[in-house]
């Protein structure tokens, strides 16, 4: 019988290592005074492995069709139509892959003397728990990657994995990274899906742009339901939970 050596010490054993899923995260009109009757978190989750997989076959995509230029809800272009259906379907054909947003609405009427010790970006936290949690489980290992936004990302990253492990949930493995948005297709894939809710969740705005309609109505053809509803609490691949602020 053949005799092995010994594992090193401070090695892990093969039977604690934990199996790793990435989470892509975006946000949309998440400012307190933006003008917007509402604010989006979005969030994909899927293992590391199918998250390289799906990022290769992106930029496979990419190439077909000339798409050269960062993925953006905000610049989206008529004639890139044949694009964006293929990644919607490549996104909600495969079931490994979940995404979960999280709309608030009426942000107007948000209470934070009350219920955030006053603070927004304490409720920014809270509501990016709810969009995080039904993805978490302590058997596995996360990471986390977020949009750029301005330089406080050190300090966003460590309060999100501080409320993600708190109250419990301490034995949870993870970490959060802030990236550049054009150097994750799945960030950009993020803010497309979140874009589509968003738009469709709005009523501060007119409704006119042809190339946005008719990504909402392909999502909502496939789908089987409307944007501007809440999933059932199960819903995996594609699930939105509508908070509403409490004003009494």
């Amino acid at each position: 019988m053949q005799n092995f050596p010994p594992r090193p010490s401070g090695m892990p054993s093969l039977d604690t290592v934990k199996p790793v899923f990435k989470i892509f995260c975006d946000e949309s009109c998440h400012m307190q005074h933006d003008g917007a009757d509402i604010m989006v978190l979005g969030a994909i989750h899927c293992s590391a492995d199918k998250a390289e997989q799906l990022s290769r076959h992106i930029k496979w995509l990419r190439h077909q069709h000339n798409y050269q230029t960062e993925l953006k809800w905000t610049k989206l272009v008529a004639r890139q139509w044949p694009f964006y259906q293929a990644l919607m379907d490549v996104f909600l054909d495969d079931p490994e892959v979940w995404f979960k947003a999280t709309v608030v609405q009426r942000k107007s009427t948000l209470d934070h003397s009350r219920f955030n010790d006053g603070s927004h970006n304490t409720f920014y936290y809270k509501m990016f728990y709810y969009t995080l949690r039904d993805f978490l489980d302590v058997q596995n290992e996360y990471r986390v990657y977020l949009d750029y936004m301005d330089t406080m990302g050190g300090e966003k990253t460590r309060k999100l994995c501080e409320v993600l492990t708190g109250e419990g949930r301490s034995q949870l493995t993870i970490s959060a990274t802030i990236v550049q948005s054009y150097e994750s297709q799945l960030i950009q894939l993020c803010d497309l899906l979140i874009g589509a809710i968003g738009y469709r969740n709005r009523s501060d705005i007119e409704h006119t742009s042809v190339i946005k309609n008719r990504i909402v109505e392909y999502l909502e053809s496939r789908l089987g339901y409307q944007l501007d509803y809440s999933t059932q609490p199960w819903e995996r691949q594609f699930n939105i939970f509508r908070f509403a602020p409490r004003t009494v």
